[in-house]
């Protein structure tokens, strides 16, 4: 079973998306921040990591650099949500998907298998 980390400092967002990843077959871990997103790669490596990218204690682009600093963690699939436009953050980081809120349910469902089916090949 793959495993999706969400992090998400807005809980009802957080929630919503757990609650979907589990319903496709998904072991979903979540964390409110990049902290307690580190925190629980520590106790369980995701496949995917889908991070919102403004958030208090430690942000997505922090959390993004910890992780690929992380040689334990290179195989980890990355993707950003964002509010804001996400087009600058997809020149930013080149090759790391990014979903615009609020985004389509289907689209979030093909983004999240498109990037764990690009880590398997």
């Amino acid at each position: 079973m793959e495993t999706v980390l969400v992090v998400d400092d807005e809980q009802g967002i957080l929630e919503a998306l757990a609650d979907l990843l589990r319903e496709e077959g998904y072991r979903v871990l979540t964390a409110s921040h990049g902290r307690e997103a580190l925190e629980r790669m520590a106790e369980l490596r995701p496949d995917l990591v889908l991070t919102d990218w403004m958030m208090p204690v430690l942000d997505g682009p922090a959390l993004i650099e910890r992780i690929r600093a992380e040689p334990a963690y290179k195989d980890v699939s990355l993707m950003g949500m964002s509010a804001v436009d996400v087009s600058s953050l997809r020149h930013r980081y080149p090759g790391m998907p990014f979903l615009q809120k609020p985004f389509d349910i289907h689209a979030l469902m093909r983004q999240v298998r498109k990037a764990l089916d690009g880590k398997q090949g």
